[in-house]
């Protein structure tokens, strides 16, 4: 993929107003509108224009919601706007914690798009390795895509999975940020 935006400044514009055409046509909070473009805006960008920076976040359940936050916006502020992939099940509102924290920041930050990748646990033949899999796979994407990557895990004595998953992302080479959780 090209460094260059495949659309213009005018498309882009353009979309902008469609978008905001479409939402005054339904009862949505001016910051919930707001929210939608500068979102709407970030993901066109990151589709047409060069490779986001793509963070893994894996923390620990016990999490604190201030760290997550503070921490997140600590890679903001370093990296710019950049896409999000977590373990988070939105249906299911689960886990608790980290991933959680981290799903509601992003869902709330201009420029941060977010991708959930749930882990299978629903499938027998896994059993306790659903975890494992799920986090293999959030490191394999952000890989896969070919741009600039990171992972930020929140760790705890307790927590296996981002431990593993943090050991897993040093082993691949993959830069991260250890905090504490």
């Amino acid at each position: 993929m090209s460094d260059r935006s495949i659309l213009t400044a005018d498309q882009m514009e353009q979309l902008s107003d469609i978008l905001q055409g479409i939402l005054a046509n339904y009862p949505v909070s001016t910051d919930l509108a707001a929210h939608i473009l500068a979102n709407f805006s970030a993901e066109v960008d990151n589709w047409s224009g060069a490779r986001p920076f793509v963070l893994v976040y894996t923390g620990w359940r016990g999490a604190s919601r201030d760290r997550v936050r503070a921490d997140l916006d600590d890679v903001l502020k370093r990296v710019g706007p950049f896409h999000l992939i977590v373990g988070y099940n939105v249906e299911e509102d689960e886990p608790d914690g980290g991933d959680r924290y981290a799903y509601e920041w992003a869902i709330t930050t201009p420029g941060i798009t977010v991708e959930t990748r749930p882990a299978p646990w629903r499938i027998p033949k896994l059993k306790r390795a659903a975890g494992p899999y799920r986090n293999g796979l959030m490191l394999g994407l952000a890989i896969g895509r070919g741009g600039p990557h990171g992972v930020l895990a929140h760790l705890h004595k307790e927590s296996r999975g981002a431990a593993g998953t943090a050991a897993f992302a040093e082993h691949l080479g993959v830069p991260i940020w250890k905090r504490p959780a």
